[in-house]
């Protein structure tokens, strides 16, 4: 049926052509008369190129069948739970050809972020109850259990989405109150595998930056791409004082992940989040535990937060809900390939020519107000390759993670202009660094869960937060870390502490151009990829 609408447009484009350029070339002999074809309608005509429709088409093929296979495997995994497999495969039966290892770890980690948990994978825990144990209010640094799959909590705007409202995670409380824990509103995690190599190119320039010779005594400001991250005192032995740093942690690794931004790789952050939020338990973690104790040297001040509240179990089952092994590290490989690999959110200027106007009005308010002082347009990338590895001695979980190429089911990184010599643009519309933003903002909740000095995370200010990279803005509702704002002029509003300044020059601005702001701000949003869904 596509292939005859494709047919049709193709007829009727022929039509309006040679009947304009006859009418251009009134001297030339009329031409052969062609039998009438039907008007098609407006709607039905292709918004795509013709070769990026047929793209498209063969895009949508592959969904209808990944979505096939899917659902023929749960409904196997129904009739025989113990036959569940989680794990990369390397060759399809079905489609009769190999996977590469990053695509098999990319299919498994999805199946791992869409899977329904149950107590025979290690869903749940028995700290302070029955297994599962589900809790809507986090007991401290446990967290619940309180859904049994990632994706019930991140599918707002698409696959990968953001949280509802009545969806947000309540951390660090005392397991029955929800005065006494923290809102916290599941992000879009869309684009994150650039971020982490940012991040990461950050904090290698950063720590460059105060290797000097020992002999002098000074203040070193540390910048990056135009960013100030602190200021921190280089002592006369090369040790630093970094007493002063708010922006970011004191060993000067930049952490884009979690809201306050306490882990600086999708594997440590998936690892918090499936022991906070599933009750399984890392098993990387667990062994380290078991040899090292509850504070491993080098451990991020997250991570030793999580290992402190894994529970008094045995040592392989430390939650002691009888289930060992229950995110060994392929899964986590897993996980951390799919998250990394996932498309790069866009900006979609409107079409019309009004909006369009807007959008441009917008794009230079947004810049007059000061809110690119903190939502950073764009940064640039030297190497876009992330090398995964795992905590094993397997090959297969060593991979290089190039954005250049293996990007799934969206357009690779790429150089949009030779301005920026060679490095690769990102437009996340952040600067990777956290600011006080006020009383008003700030988490009520600081005080210890149900066992004494159980502390989820760093001990960072409650009015700290990370400034949330906007890109994908648009679709990511509702807005702020604990939702409260359902629109996005709500959340500008809402801003405070060193924003306070901004918030109110864009209170100024005459209502055209807070409108023009919204438009523009609109346009950061998601590439428009279908979805095969139940």
């Amino acid at each position: 049926m596509a292939r005859s609408k494709r047919r049709i447009v193709g007829l009727a484009l022929a039509a309006f052509l040679g009947g304009t350029l006859a009418g251009c070339r009134s001297s030339s002999p009329p031409p052969v008369p062609v039998p009438p074809q039907p008007l098609v309608p407006v709607a039905t005509a292709p918004a795509l190129p013709i070769h990026e429709l047929h793209q498209f088409h063969r895009f949508v093929d592959a969904q209808l069948e990944n979505f096939t296979m899917k659902r023929a495997g749960r409904m196997g995994m129904a009739a025989e739970p113990a036959e569940r497999e989680l794990v990369a495969q390397g060759y399809s039966p079905r489609l009769g050809r190999r996977f590469s290892p990053i695509e098999a770890h990319f299919n498994a980690g999805e199946e791992l972020f869409e899977f329904d948990f149950t107590s025979r994978e290690g869903f749940g825990t028995a700290i302070g109850g029955k297994p599962p144990n589900i809790h809507r209010v986090h007991r401290g640094g446990h967290g619940g259990p309180d859904a049994t799959s990632c994706r019930s909590c991140h599918h707002r705007g698409g696959d990968d989405g953001a949280g509802e409202y009545t969806e947000a995670a309540l951390t660090g409380g005392d397991g029955e109150s929800t005065f006494n824990a923290n809102e916290r509103n599941a992000p879009a995690v869309l684009g994150a595998g650039a971020i982490q190599i940012l991040a990461r190119e950050i904090s290698e320039a950063l720590a460059e930056q105060v290797r000097v010779p020992p002999g002098t005594e000074h203040d070193r400001e540390l910048v990056y791409q135009g960013v100030s991250f602190g200021t921190v005192h280089i002592r006369k032995d090369g040790t630093l004082d970094t007493s002063r740093l708010t922006a970011i942690d004191g060993d000067l690794v930049v952490r884009p992940f979690g809201w306050k931004g306490s882990h600086a790789t999708l594997r440590r952050f998936a690892e918090e989040a499936f022991q906070v939020h599933h009750g399984m338990q890392s098993e990387v973690l667990t062994n380290l535990r078991r040899f090292f104790g509850p504070m491993p040297y080098g451990a991020s001040p997250a991570t030793a937060a999580i290992m402190k509240s894994m529970g008094d179990g045995p040592p392989n089952d430390p939650d002691r809900d009888g289930a060992t092994d229950e995110l060994v590290g392929r899964f986590l490989t897993s996980i951390s390939v799919y998250l990394a690999l996932l498309p790069l959110p866009v900006i979609e200027p409107p079409k019309a020519p009004d909006l369009l106007a807007a959008f441009r009005d917008g794009e230079a308010a947004f810049r007059q107000v000061g809110c690119d002082s903190c939502h950073k347009p764009y940064w640039l990338i030297k190497n876009p390759v992330w090398r995964e590895v795992g905590e094993g001695n397997s090959s297969d979980d060593d991979l290089l993670l190039d954005l250049r190429k293996d990007i799934q089911r969206g357009a690779q990184l790429h150089t949009t202009d030779t301005l920026f010599y060679g490095q690769y643009p990102i437009f996340i519309y952040s600067d990777l660094r956290r600011h006080d933003m006020g009383e008003e903002l700030a988490d009520r909740y600081e005080g210890p869960g149900p066992h004494p000095g159980d502390r989820r995370g760093p001990k960072i200010p409650p009015s700290y937060f990370l400034t949330r990279p906007l890109w994908g803005l648009a679709d990511t509702a509702p807005y702020l870390h604990d939702g409260r704002a359902l629109t996005i002029p709500d959340a500008i509003r809402l801003h405070g502490g060193e924003a306070a300044p901004v918030r109110d020059a864009y209170l100024r601005l005459p209502k055209e151009r807070q409108r023009a702001m919204h438009v523009f701000l609109l346009s950061l949003t998601r590439p428009p990829i279908p979805e095969v869904v139940p």
